[in-house]
């Protein structure tokens, strides 16, 4: 159940940190859904290497590592999804 939970945590990261992203970096043409989605990608795969060093010691997703790591790839991915689609535009 804890690793559930945890995935819930990582999941409402990616999405607070989408909805951070898509009000600062508003551009005419970037899509919110994909904005959270790329926040929520973001979030997993961020959450993943932050356990990654905790794979053979018991790995929990709630760790510290786990939910910044989380915090920053949702942040990240995102903010890379804007940037690349204003210019594009």
């Amino acid at each position: 159940m804890l690793f559930v939970i945890g995935f819930l945590i990582w999941l409402g990261l990616g999405l607070a940190a989408g909805a951070v992203v898509r009000t600062a970096f508003r551009a005419p043409g970037t899509a919110g859904a994909l904005t959270f989605i790329f926040a929520v990608l973001g979030a997993l795969v961020g959450g993943m290497l932050g356990m990654a060093a905790y794979v053979y010691h018991h790995p929990i997703p709630t760790r510290p590592a786990g939910l910044i790591g989380a915090a920053l790839g949702a942040l990240v991915f995102s903010s890379m999804y804007h940037f690349i689609a204003r210019k594009a535009v």
